[in-house]
């Protein structure tokens, strides 16, 4: 029996053709393929000498770090002892600076000074040196040179520019007042001369409680 393809006339299609795939059934949906490991090649140990080795960063120095000189350093140890031992630390301040040395510091007293002399180096050395080992933190002594050459060579004492400095303020302030338009004008009309200006200083603090008093080891006339 031969069975022969044929269209019959009068067939009917019932469906239309189906276009091509779309959407996932296409392989849209289908995950990209990862790409092919690329060969790496091993590391090699890179053997690195002195001459090609980098060179450290400079340190940074701190921001608020306090630099000052040896004489602002005497200047604030004076002023340590004189808020502790007002006597001995005013007389302390009569010593011209000669330096920091491992023992401890390097003083002269010029002549007029010997009183100041006599209590920083004799009565009350050990109350002093006791308050600059607490200021500086470490072991401190008075060395005195009382050499000719040192004293001359030395700077002027705390003291002394201290006096210096009042002086040629009291004289700015005399001249100030004497040149005054009030202060001449009364003098012209009541007569007379204006003969003493007197300067008022700030009173000195108390001291606390603890510290020696002026009288505390101490003998001899007042200072100033």
């Amino acid at each position: 029996m031969r069975l022969v393809n044929r269209v019959l006339p009068g067939d009917v299609k019932l469906f239309a053709p189906e276009a091509g795939p779309e959407g996932c059934a296409s392989g849209e949906c289908l995950p990209e393929a990862a790409p092919a490991p690329v060969a790496t090649r091993p590391a090699v140990p890179v053997e690195l000498h002195e001459a090609d080795e980098p060179e450290p960063p400079a340190p940074i120095a701190p921001a608020n770090r306090a630099v000052g000189t040896e004489e602002e350093k005497w200047g604030r140890v004076v002023d340590a002892v004189r808020q502790a031992l007002p006597r001995q630390g005013k007389s302390l301040s009569y010593a011209r600076f000669l330096g920091f040395v491992p023992e401890g510091v390097k003083v002269a007293f010029p002549a007029d000074a010997s009183f100041h002399r006599m209590q920083v180096m004799g009565l009350s050395r050990a109350m002093v040196e006791a308050e600059l080992v607490r200021s500086l933190g470490r072991a401190c002594k008075l060395i005195e040179d009382s050499s000719v050459q040192a004293v001359a060579a030395a700077p002027r004492s705390i003291a002394e520019v201290e006096a210096s400095d009042r002086s040629s303020r009291e004289r700015g302030i005399d001249d100030k007042v004497r040149a005054h338009p009030a202060i001449r004008n009364v003098i012209r009309h009541l007569g007379g001369s204006l003969e003493h200006i007197s300067y008022l200083e700030p009173a000195a603090p108390r001291p606390t409680v603890g510290t020696a008093t002026a009288d505390e080891g101490d003998a001899g006339p007042p200072v100033d």
